[in-house]
């Protein structure tokens, strides 16, 4: 029997290597690199969210971009889940080695109202990869929930990568906003050309060559 979601994607082995190659080199790197440092789990913990951020770009990019070409649609999926996973690691550093599991110092470390924004933050991300990978993807409440996971998700990363954190993570924030900002443009660009006249789109490709 095949899983709904599972049923809606057919993953080549180029489309795995494209997403998991980079997802294994830079975990690996960012769980070996703090081992040189005195506090390797503060380190890894900074690591994977800087893996998170690359992994996510391109996520956010194949999912904001127009078309739903089978590639496309299987690297969000494949990028999505790899980035999630990362993000995972590194809630599980942060939540056991720099607030030592309890929930006192996470609150005082966090603040309330970030910290609640985390929580539904991960609950929200681990629904949505659930649904991707074992629930239909053409029912209507999946795609209306998907985009406004995509938008909070995204909203969350832009905020904490480029206001909240200081440091090499502010690069890696501006390089996926800007990259993301570009996807939409395009993805803007061809929605305004599927609605133009047909008269309209004719002067405007003679204008354009």
């Amino acid at each position: 029997m095949k899983i709904a979601g599972l049923a809606s994607y057919h993953i080549t082995l180029t489309d795995f290597t494209i997403a998991f190659v980079p997802f294994g080199i830079l975990l690996s790197l960012a769980l070996m690199a703090p081992e040189t440092t005195l506090d390797f789990g503060l380190y890894r913990t900074i690591y994977t969210i800087w893996v998170t951020t690359v992994l996510v770009t391109p996520a956010l990019c194949a999912f904001t971009l127009p078309g739903n070409s089978e590639h496309t649609r299987n690297l969000w999926l494949l990028f999505w889940t790899f980035s999630f996973f990362a993000y995972i690691v590194h809630m599980l550093y942060a939540v056991f080695s720099v607030y030592q599991g309890s929930f006192q110092e996470f609150l005082a470390g966090q603040g309330v109202f970030p910290a609640i924004v985390n929580v539904v933050f991960t609950l929200w991300w681990t629904l949505d990869v659930f649904l991707a990978w074992f629930y239909r993807s053409d029912v209507r409440w999946v795609q209306i929930e998907r985009v406004a996971a995509h938008v909070f998700i995204g909203l969350t990363f832009f905020a904490s990568t480029v206001f909240l954190k200081h440091g090499f993570i502010n690069v890696l924030g501006i390089l996926m906003t800007v990259s993301v900002l570009v996807c939409l443009v395009i993805r803007l660009e061809a929605q305004r050309r599927r609605t133009m006249p047909i008269s309209n789109q004719a002067a405007a490709n003679r204008i354009a060559t």
